[in-house]
């Protein structure tokens, strides 16, 4: 089995630590390895064919984590474009180059059993001959609104809910029919392609012009797309493996904190390079980092995004030249 570590991704929800110049995949969050470097070492008992698709920007900070790994293993998409584009870019390669049976996993997520994650990979492979490509599901054990939700029914995948509401995500888990989608996937690249071109032949196509040019350009003129929304919820002949292992996005604080501990009795969270007093203080996180300082009651957390935005926004240089206007 090929894997493909997916480590390209940015994002806001774990500020002031996850930032665009070094977002969550390269930091030690939940012990002194990243998560980056601890997904290696997860899957690296089970294959020593190890990919990682990432951006240029962060090529360097891939090296450094994974010095093993050659430099012609790490496929680095000049701008990013979300999964879509470097998903089928990287298939299009192994097709050309043997077309192993590849998982492709992102590398910022986590789970307690390695053990049971090897396994649920290793079925998956078995599988991939069986189907257009097989997903890895998560039991749903609450209602997360930001995760995405699948269908599933005597081992084959029928439909996909992505972000549901509050409301529709508690149906969902109390339905008893969907699980998380933990957006790892089973594929040989020559079925998954075959589907793809079927469903989003012009996507392929564009791509497959990019793998050929290698011109910055041509990528840049790719869509910003999930191989979700590109692909995976439009074709036919997915097959379902459950992840019995314990699995976490790492995407919220409140993941951290009950991932690494509490720190301490009143159920904070508190990540600081320097001793924090907070009394009355309870279920917040509390988080010192290069980029400023967090005080989150785990509570609110559906709210930090806007607020990363707004600040972002605020610290933006205005346009060269601009003077400003008057009303």
């Amino acid at each position: 089995m090929r894997i493909l570590l997916l480590a390209g991704g940015g994002g806001t929800r774990l500020w002031p630590l996850s930032t665009e110049d070094r977002p969550k995949q390269f930091l030690p969050l939940l012990s002194e390895k990243s998560l980056l470097r601890e997904t290696y070492e997860r899957v690296r008992p089970l294959s020593s064919d190890i990919f990682v698709a990432t951006s240029a920007r962060y090529s360097p900070l891939v090296h450094r984590e994974l010095p093993e790994v050659p430099p012609d293993r790490i496929l680095a998409e000049p701008v990013r474009r979300n999964s879509g584009p470097a998903l089928l870019a990287a298939a299009l390669r192994f097709e050309a180059g043997g077309d192993p049976i590849t998982a492709a996993i992102p590398s910022d997520q986590t789970v307690r059993d390695d053990e049971a994650l090897r396994g649920a990979l290793a079925e998956a492979a078995s599988l991939a001959d069986a189907a257009s490509v097989v997903l890895l599901l998560a039991a749903a054990t609450r209602p997360e609104p930001d995760y995405g939700y699948v269908e599933h029914g005597e081992g084959r995948v029928t439909g996909f809910t992505e972000k549901p509401t509050p409301d529709r995500a508690r149906e969902l888990v109390a339905g008893g029919r969907h699980a998380w989608n933990a957006g790892i996937f089973v594929f040989r690249p020559s079925r998954l392609l075959a589907e793809a071109r079927r469903v989003a032949g012009d996507l392929v196509a564009a791509t497959a012009r990019w793998v050929e040019s290698g011109a910055d350009r041509d990528y840049g003129a790719l869509p910003d797309i999930s191989i979700d929304f590109a692909v995976m919820e439009k074709i036919s002949g997915i097959r379902a493996v459950p992840l019995d292992a314990g699995w976490s996005d790492v995407g919220t604080w409140r993941s951290v904190r009950d991932l690494r501990g509490a720190s301490g009795a009143a159920g904070n969270l508190v990540i600081s390079p320097v001793p924090v007093l907070a009394p009355g203080v309870r279920d917040t996180a509390v988080v010192v980092g290069p980029s400023g300082v967090l005080v989150l009651p785990f509570e609110k957390e559906g709210e930090l995004r806007g607020a990363v935005d707004g600040l972002r926004r605020a610290s933006a240089p205005s346009a060269a030249g601009e003077e400003p206007r008057s009303a």
